[in-house]
């Protein structure tokens, strides 16, 4: 979130708190606590890496609901969670996970949570398939509104080696987890990191 808006957005929290005082009401921003957050922006097919054989297409359209990207294994809030699914006509797959928290201290606490899930994918699918090496990468840090990190897995799958790519970022309360996975050539690692910022910028 860019700093003007949250500039505004606090002298506009700051007089409806004055206008609160003044007519004894209670504040907007406390009454709406429990409200529904609204939807957050979702990557388009077309932000996805290119795929060098087809394009991208929603395989399910940004909506509500729970939903685990690649490995991600905590329980999610019961609301406030949205999704979308990414394919192409071969082999490649992608989704995007937004979670919008009450408080920005829970959303940090989020994001930390799926960024340590992540770290240890390698050690739980090595522990459910011993006889399947995995390797790991930490693609680095993006400076993308309040940040963003990208890693990689990759093992001998079914069809071949599975390269697979997550992401995790933040923008004020709302955390987004990005997924890339194919089985075709190596993992377009730079393209996946401005997917990222692509997605981080589109929450609000």
């Amino acid at each position: 979130m860019n700093k003007g808006r949250r500039t505004a957005r606090r002298a506009a929290i700051g007089g409806a708190v004055l206008v609160a005082a003044v007519l004894g009401t209670t504040p907007a921003s406390a009454a709406d606590r429990g409200a529904a957050a609204d939807m957050p922006g979702f990557i388009d097919p077309s932000d996805l890496p290119p795929d060098p054989f087809s394009d991208w297409y929603f395989s399910s359209f940004p909506t509500d609901g729970p939903f685990w990207p690649l490995c991600v294994t905590s329980a999610l809030p019961e609301t406030d969670v949205w999704y979308a699914t990414y394919s192409t006509p071969e082999t490649a797959g992608a989704a995007q996970l937004a979670v919008t928290l009450p408080t920005e201290a829970e959303a940090v606490e989020t994001a930390a949570r799926f960024e340590s899930e992540v770290r240890g994918c390698k050690q739980r699918m090595e522990q459910e398939n011993p006889n399947r090496p995995v390797t790991f990468w930490d693609h680095g840090t993006l400076d993308v509104e309040e940040g963003a990190h990208a890693y990689g897995v990759g093992f001998e799958g079914g069809w071949g080696y599975q390269n697979q790519l997550i992401s995790v970022g933040r923008d004020a309360r709302t955390v987004t987890v990005v997924t890339w996975e194919s089985n075709w050539g190596d993992p377009p690692v730079d393209a996946f990191k401005g997917t990222t910022r692509t997605a981080v910028n589109k929450l609000h």
